[in-house]
């Protein structure tokens, strides 16, 4: 017999195929790898008689799956970047129906993936980290952000990334993270370890000597002084070549008698505390001077050295203004009669000497013989005394010649010996050369000392 309202088992079966709607992609911060789609469908027209119990969402490639009760279903587990379709299938206590027919393509989109974690390395009060990108999520990247630990601080933009507002002494790693229109990846591994430090300068060029304080760098050549890395304080001292004395003799062999007068020092620029930044500069020594003035000694950036002014000689040839002035001579025709010194550069030397030079003065003037004698008795005026820097006393004036030894300047150039008619060369401390002295022949005086520069810095601040 027959129970009515009761369907025959036979007429039991699995569902219809559901039919396909929208697949649509949710990025909103999806994990790389770790995409999510949303896809919509209606439901069969036909659920083989029982009741549909879950419907499923299968994707193409890869097989993810998603689970629900009625449409929306969603998928998750999607690799970025990669294009997906999906079909849906509906289950019933019979089976399962066949698939829908396919959707709508889909590319999958997430956060970035981690970049990869480069070297750390540490500045002043700073650090640079760089790193290798990883794959965008399938949205471009916006922006690179490393963040530091201790601390927190961060630096954004290409690789190598800047890191500010770091103490220096303090250790630190950084990390590294990716950030698009999705949200920012995880970061990546931890980078070394660094420690900021005040940077050290760098500094190279001349002749390196120090003592327990100091270093000190000589040129007495062309060159160039280099600083790199940080700023150096330093104390330089530049100075120029000494002018040469003048010549001594008796005019075409009698009646004027005359002795030159020494040559005045090279010019002194000092320059204490100076800061030199990070450059090159070019170092250029003046020579002394041959019977001429001496030659100017440069440093780039710094005020030039002048050279020192010619002795004066003879009847002809008056004393050379310079660094510091050549010095003044005397002579006879029928008496005693003086030329005046030359003048010296304004902070750099003074006047040369008349008779006796002043400091960083010229020589003095050579001493004129007595009713035109030229023997015994008469001696130079005293060169100009120089004076002490970093222990070492330089740019003494030459002194004036006489028939007679005449006295040497400190630093500077002596007169020339009794009888010999030739002044003395100026020392390498760019003195003046003295005078030259003698009689029946005219005789050159001495060249002046060539120029160098010193520069002076604490051992301290170069790790020393």
């Amino acid at each position: 017999m027959r129970i009515l309202g009761t369907v025959a088992s036979s007429s039991r079966e699995v569902p219809n195929a559901p039919t396909i709607g929208t697949a649509t992609n949710v990025p909103s911060g999806r994990a790389y790898n770790n995409g999510r789609a949303d896809v919509t469908f209606t439901a069969p027209s036909f659920d083989g008689g029982l009741p549909i119990t879950s419907y499923t969402v299968t994707s193409s490639p890869g097989g993810f799956t998603g689970t629900g009760p009625s449409s929306p279903v969603t998928v998750t587990g999607l690799q970025s970047s990669t294009s997906y379709t999906f079909t849906v299938t509906a289950t019933n206590s019979r089976g399962t129906s066949a698939a829908s027919a396919a959707s709508n393509s889909i590319t999958a989109t997430t956060v970035p993936q981690a970049p990869t974690i480069g070297t750390a390395t540490g500045g002043n009060a700073s650090a640079t980290v760089t790193y290798t990108a990883g794959a965008t999520g399938g949205a471009a990247v916006s922006a690179y952000t490393a963040t530091s630990s201790p601390g927190g601080q961060t630096g954004s933009g290409a690789s190598p990334i800047t890191v500010s507002g770091l103490t220096n002494g303090t250790a630190y790693t950084f990390t590294v993270t990716a950030t698009n229109a999705n949200g920012t990846s995880t970061a990546s591994a931890a980078s070394n370890s660094v420690t900021p430090v005040v940077p050290v300068p760098t500094v190279t060029g001349g002749t390196l000597t120090s003592d327990a304080t100091y270093y000190y760098r000589t040129f007495t050549a062309n060159g160039t002084l280099a600083v790199s890395n940080a700023s150096l304080t330093a104390d330089l001292l530049i100075i120029a070549g000494g002018g040469s004395g003048g010549r001594g003799g008796t005019e075409d062999g009698g009646g004027t008698e005359y002795r030159g007068g020494g040559g005045g020092a090279g010019g002194l620029v000092y320059s204490a505390n100076s800061t030199i930044t990070p450059q090159s500069l070019t170092v250029t020594i003046g020579a002394g001077g041959s019977s001429a003035n001496g030659n100017n000694t440069t440093v780039t950036n710094y005020t030039a050295a002048v050279g020192g002014g010619y002795g004066g000689n003879g009847p002809y040839v008056v004393p050379g203004n310079g660094g510091s002035g050549g010095g003044g001579i005397r002579f006879y025709i029928g008496g005693f009669n003086t030329w005046s010194p030359g003048t010296g550069t304004s902070g750099q030397g003074n006047a040369g000497g008349a008779a006796s030079g002043g400091i960083l003065g010229g020589g003095g003037g050579g001493a004129g013989a007595v009713g035109g004698a030229t023997s015994g008795g008469v001696t130079g005026g005293a060169g100009g005394a120089g004076t002490a820097y970093f222990g070492t006393t330089y740019a003494g004036g030459g002194g004036g010649s006489g028939t007679n030894a005449g006295a040497a300047g400190s630093g500077g150039g002596g007169a020339g010996a009794a009888g010999s008619g030739t002044g003395t060369a100026g020392t390498a401390n760019t003195g003046g050369g003295g005078g030259g002295s003698g009689v029946g022949t005219v005789k050159a005086g001495g060249a002046g000392g060539s120029g160098r520069v010193v520069v002076r810095y604490t051992r301290s601040q170069v790790g020393g």
